[in-house]
């Protein structure tokens, strides 16, 4: 990337009011550095990306710099090693009856977000409703079934189910770090099924996988990421901001 490149997130494409759904966000700026950082791609978000507002992607030393103005918002590098934990395949039918015991359906902070927001009744929304695998501690699944999808809303479906694998009420998690890998953009009007695994908590911190999968087990992509969990409810997204130089 020898030019600046610039992008921006609809305001349809929201998570936490007024800023962008974490995973589409990625993969967006993910997809905008690729011919830096190749096409497995790890992003870094030091704040929350604004909505329906430019963005400028470019590259410095080896990475991809994302800025809104003179803020850094997201630095994008190369995945440099391979996914160490997956996330494990479930069936259709053990996907939908976990979806039944979906947490956000009685309290949800977030309820206007893209992918698993509540109240979303317009087309752009992804009405995912992670819940319980039974017989798998820590990993939540659901099915969706996409409407004409790319790899940014793949990147999106991988995001929000990891957040299910975790306690989201009081001071909920936002996605910190995340990197993807898509295989293949799943065909539309087909379900899929999307699992997500707690791998660890370490205080404020949490990591997370998650995949999506074809009825028959194909693999279309999977995800490593990173939550936060907020200090406080009514700051949604507290990012340690990183400065590097121009």
């Amino acid at each position: 990337m020898t030019e600046v490149r610039t992008c921006r997130v609809a305001r349809t494409h929201n998570g936490p009011p007024g800023s962008a759904n974490g995973g589409y966000a990625c993969g967006m700026v993910a997809r905008a550095a690729a011919d830096v950082v190749g096409p497995a791609a790890v992003v870094q978000l030091h704040a929350a990306l604004p909505l329906d507002t430019e963005l400028t992607v470019h590259a410095h030393r080896g990475r991809a710099l994302v800025r809104h103005g003179d803020e850094l918002v997201a630095t994008v590098s190369a995945a440099k090693h391979g996914q160490r934990a997956v996330a494990p395949f479930v069936s259709v039918a053990a996907a939908r009856r976990a979806s039944a015991s979906f947490a956000g359906a009685v309290a949800h902070p977030f309820p206007e977000c893209l992918v698993c927001g509540t109240a979303r009744t317009d087309s752009a929304a992804l009405h995912l409703t992670p819940g319980g695998v039974d017989g798998l501690p820590g990993v939540v699944a659901c099915i969706w079934t996409p409407d004409d999808p790319d790899p940014d809303t793949v990147w999106a479906a991988l995001d929000c189910p990891g957040g299910w694998t975790l306690d989201q009420t009081g001071s909920p998690h936002v996605l910190g770090r995340m990197s993807a890998r898509v295989r293949a953009v799943p065909p539309s009007g087909k379900p899929t099924i999307v699992v997500a695994r707690r791998i660890a908590t370490v205080g404020r911190t949490a990591r997370v996988v998650s995949a999506l999968f074809g009825p028959d087990g194909t693999e279309f992509g999977r995800a490593e990421a990173t939550w936060v969990r907020l200090t406080g409810s009514s700051d949604p997204a507290p990012r340690k901001k990183e400065r590097l130089p121009s």
